[in-house]
């Protein structure tokens, strides 16, 4: 068995180590590389534009969806700081700040989403 082994090991390392199969090889990678390099060039323009279109399809949405979010934000704020003031809690005015913080910060950012595109 350990012959064998031997001789299947000595033969691949003949036809690995050959000029020819190293040319072979070496030639198989050049052309390789530059198909893929053309077709990377012919459709890497057109894929990028049809993608930026994509995602700019998506900003009015988004845009909305941050909005009505900033919306429910305020809802649960406002419900939150209406339980805190019947209870007695001290830390009312915390509470409004991050109510107003979140919905500001919301809104903010439904408003810049647009700027990212242009």
């Amino acid at each position: 068995m350990k012959q064998l082994k031997k001789k299947v090991q000595g033969a691949w390392e003949r036809i690995i180590c050959s000029r020819a199969a190293q040319k072979g090889v070496l030639a198989l990678t050049a052309l390789t590389v530059s198909v893929g390099e053309t077709m990377a060039a012919s459709k890497g323009a057109a894929g990028f534009t049809k993608a930026t279109q994509e995602v700019s399809s998506y900003q009015t949405p988004v845009s909305n969806l941050m909005k009505a979010i900033a919306a429910v934000i305020v809802l649960v704020g406002a419900f939150n700081v209406y339980f805190k003031m019947q209870n007695g809690d001290q830390d009312v005015k915390k509470t409004i700040m991050m109510t107003i913080g979140g919905c500001i910060a919301f809104i903010a950012l439904s408003e810049a989403l647009p700027l990212f595109f242009k």
